[in-house]
């Protein structure tokens, strides 16, 4: 008797709640990891994973191992101790590891049919029910069992269908993104098939007591106890572990995984950029065998996808002009191992032509020997295209570039001609106002000379008023003349301009003053206002800033019957500079609209009227402007009124005064006194008059009509040259323009003789080329007609004093 039961007696036991619960536990999570194992499948179906299937069925045996034995504790018979036979043990654990792998082995397939499906689930139902029934079979205790074979059945029914269910829930694993819920969810159902089968199987066996001492099995039998100690510990010792490498998997697959996602990426970009760039990429072997391609280059070269090729059928495409060149580039590259690069054409099955470009380079092994050869092939023919027609745009536009430049040396050459003509033309008109200036001045001199000389006999009133409209009368015709050769000069660009230091000021007080008495006779006064403070000396042209002052004034005296004429001046700085500004206002006739347009044009009036009424030429202003430009300012009207006056403002821009240095900027030579006969007294000066014309012979002589002057003539330059070198002169008055040998060449003459007196050019030429010719030719000073008396005495004592200083 043993725990106070019969011979023959239903033996009755109870459950431990706390270890049935643990047991489930077991089951679950043995079933969890054994199912990590199709997740795995499940991420790499395209490689073999025996190593990942028979980890899983090792976890899903053990864990069923381990649920049955924890069952078995948790079985409570008062007064009974069990013991389990090693071998059975042993042998149950290899049941179900062996059917667990059949089973993960049949799902872990590609393709997993129904059926394939249902062997797994049966497969499994082994596994689960045969582990159960042999662990049953391995117990050692005073007792015998007795199976209800309908619970039997049920217990291996459950067992199926449960495994059936949870391994076809795992196969969604392939096609769904909520992996870890699926996979929570066939680790409860196969957990549910371990446990349902257990306890089902449970429930069918009845314990029967019979006093046996004798073991039933032969061999080693292990106490419930420290078994069952020893298969939890070493249940959740692999468990543990097999979860954790589990984890570890899970994250190298999960990385193998993004590493083929990213290398897929990069294939399809590589595929898209050379689709893009009609780029393919080919590999050969070094006899041309084998070539594999990229399948751009198939697209380059219109061949079918994987249409086997080899340099056989690849050297069809190419033109026999190429086709040497391209085997010599190959070979070289073979031999010397570099790479080689160059443009050929080629033929499409369609017989479409085109330009590739193909580059290429050999492969080396570790010991330097030639493994194969790589490269690529892009399609050109666009570029080609392109560069043709920028070949023939390029010969196209030198074709008009040179058209352009002939056109343009063409051009060229009539403006040249053109200006060489308009040179021409200035010249003629500069040489015939020379001429005319010449020919008016000889007479004219003859007039104004004579008249001078009239001027200092005792005359009557009637007689000085005739004499003086003489003078006046010659002395406007020069001054026309002096215009229209100023004018002529800025027009040929020829006009000198000579800048000097000067008093602006002071120049505009002496201007007013000379124009005063002829303002006084009609009744009007000349008001000047200075504002602010103005520089005392600027840097400019004294002759002709006093010629624009004379012109402005003298025409507001001029225009006006009433008065005041008001002159205001004032100075800017700006930029370093000074800029004078002089304006000029009268009340007199007033210029209209149509009038103000023409003031400033060449021979223009505001009207013909005033032609007749006040006189002139309308080059007073036209000058005036010329000058003012050129001195760096302008003159303008400001405003006009017809019948109520005229405003002109003339402007001048000069250097700071701070910033003249007086040492190297010429200064304003001041007028020399008056020289009269008198200043040659106790003096007997021996002159040779070389002069053509007997006027001005004997107006000449008359000037000099003096016990201190002797006077011998010549009538042309030979005379004066054989005069000159024959008798002894103080100096020599030569005229320029005389027949035979002018006056030019008769000085060139004598100071290549040796002559060494002073010679005095006159001329009736006012060009300043002129005054520089004669200096050239060996002249020490130069008179221009009409000839003053004063101006040719001091000419004169000059060339004496020169002459007597040591």
């Amino acid at each position: 008797m043993c725990g106070g039961y019969k011979f023959g007696e239903v033996m009755t036991h109870a459950y431990n709640q706390e270890l049935v619960a643990l047991s489930l536990l077991i089951a679950t999570l043995g079933a969890f990891v054994a199912l990590n194992v199709v997740l795995r499948i499940k991420e790499s179906l395209e490689k073999n994973n025996p190593l990942w299937l028979l980890g899983g069925a090792i976890a899903m045996g053990l864990g069923i191992w381990s649920m049955h034995f924890i069952g078995m504790l948790a079985m409570e018979m008062p007064g009974v101790t069990i013991g389990y036979d090693l071998g059975l043990s042993i042998l149950s654990v290899v049941v179900a590891i062996g059917a667990s792998l059949v089973a993960f082995y049949i799902v872990n397939r590609v393709r997993v049919s129904i059926l394939s499906l249902i062997l797994g689930g049966l497969s499994m139902a082994v596994a689960i029910s045969g582990m159960h029934y042999i662990g049953m079979a391995s117990m050692e205790m005073p007792a015998r069992i007795i199976w209800r074979m309908d619970l039997v059945a049920l217990s291996v029914l459950i067992a199926a269908m449960a495994s059936f269910a949870a391994l076809g829930v795992s196969l969604l694993f392939r096609t769904t993104k909520r992996i870890n819920l699926l996979h929570v969810f066939s680790s409860l159902l196969m957990g549910i098939a371990v446990s349902g089968m257990h306890y089902t199987g449970m429930a069918a066996a009845e314990f029967v007591y019979e006093d046996k001492l004798t073991p039933l099995h032969k061999g080693v039998v292990l106490g419930t106890q420290s078994v069952a100690n020893v298969v939890i510990a070493a249940t959740f010792m692999i468990l543990l572990v097999a979860l954790i490498a589990s984890g570890f998997a899970r994250v190298l697959i999960r990385r193998a995984k993004e590493a083929r996602e990213a290398i897929t990426s990069r294939d399809i970009l590589l595929k898209e950029a050379q689709q893009i760039a009609q780029l393919g990429s080919w590999e050969r072997s070094i006899d041309g065998s084998k070539i594999s391609m990229s399948e751009e280059m198939y697209n380059i070269y219109g061949l079918e996808k994987n249409t086997p090729v080899n340099s056989h059928s690849f050297n069809e495409h190419f033109a026999p002009e190429d086709l040497e060149n391209i085997r010599q580039a190959i070979h070289n590259a073979v031999e010397s191992k570099t790479s080689f690069n160059f443009d050929h054409a080629i033929r499409l099955p369609n017989g479409v032509s085109k330009f590739v470009q193909t580059r290429g380079q050999v492969v080396l092994d570790e010991q330097g020997k030639v493994l194969k050869i790589v490269g690529t092939t892009q399609d050109i023919t666009d570029r080609k295209e392109i560069e043709k027609r920028l070949l023939e745009t390029q010969a196209e536009l030198e074709t008009r570039v040179q058209q352009r430049t002939a056109d343009l040396e063409q051009a060229l050459i009539r403006e040249k001609r053109a200006k060489e003509q308009a040179e021409d033309a200035t010249k003629a008109k500069m040489n015939f106002l020379a001429n005319m200036s010449h020919e008016i001045r000889t007479p004219m001199n003859a007039i104004l000379g004579f008249a001078d000389l009239l001027g200092a006999e005792k005359l009557n009133a009637e007689q000085e008023i005739l004499l003086a409209r003489i003078q006046n009368n010659s002395t406007l015709l020069l001054r026309i003349i002096d215009d229209i050769l100023d004018l002529s000069k800025f027009e040929a660009g020829k006009m000198p301009i000579e800048k000097s230091l000067m008093p602006y000021y002071s120049l505009v007080e002496d201007v007013t003053k000379s124009l005063s008495l002829l303002a006084q006779k009609k009744g009007i006064t000349i008001e000047v206002e200075k504002t602010g403070e103005l520089p005392a000396y600027i840097y400019s042209d004294p002759v002709r800033v006093r010629q624009i002052l004379v012109n402005l004034i003298g025409n507001a005296v001029k225009f006006s019957e009433k008065g005041p004429i008001q002159i205001r001046v004032k100075s800017e700085r700006m930029n370093g500079k000074v800029r004078l500004l002089t304006e000029v206002q009268d009340f007199g006739i007033g210029i209209s609209e149509d009038g103000q347009k023409q003031i400033f044009q060449a021979f223009g009036q505001a009207d013909s009227s005033i032609i007749r009424k006040f006189g002139g030429t309308g080059l007073g202003l036209v000058l005036s402007r010329h000058f003012a430009r050129a001195l760096g300012g302008n003159l303008s009207l400001l405003e006009s009124t017809v019948g109520v006056g005229s405003t002109f403002l003339f402007t001048l821009t000069t250097e700071a005064e701070e910033n003249l240095n007086s040492a190297n900027i010429p200064t304003t030579k001041k007028p020399k006194p008056t020289v009269t006969l008198a200043d040659f007294a106790g003096q007997t000066v021996r002159v040779l008059l070389a002069e053509d014309t007997p006027d001005n012979q004997i107006l000449i002589r008359a000037y000099l009509n003096s016990d201190n002057f002797n006077v011998t003539f010549a009538n042309n330059g030979f005379e004066a040259v054989r005069l000159a070198t024959a008798q002894e002169f103080d100096l020599i008055l030569m005229d320029i323009q005389m027949p035979g040998l002018d006056g030019l060449q008769a000085t060139t003459k004598l100071r290549e003789q040796g002559y060494k007196k002073p010679i005095i050019a006159l001329t009736a030429h006012a060009l300043r080329e002129e005054v520089e010719k004669s200096l050239e030719a060996g002249c020490n000073a130069h008179l221009t007609k009409p000839i003053n008396k004063s101006d040719l005495l001091r000419a004169i004592k000059d060339a004496v004093e020169i002459t007597e200083s040591p």
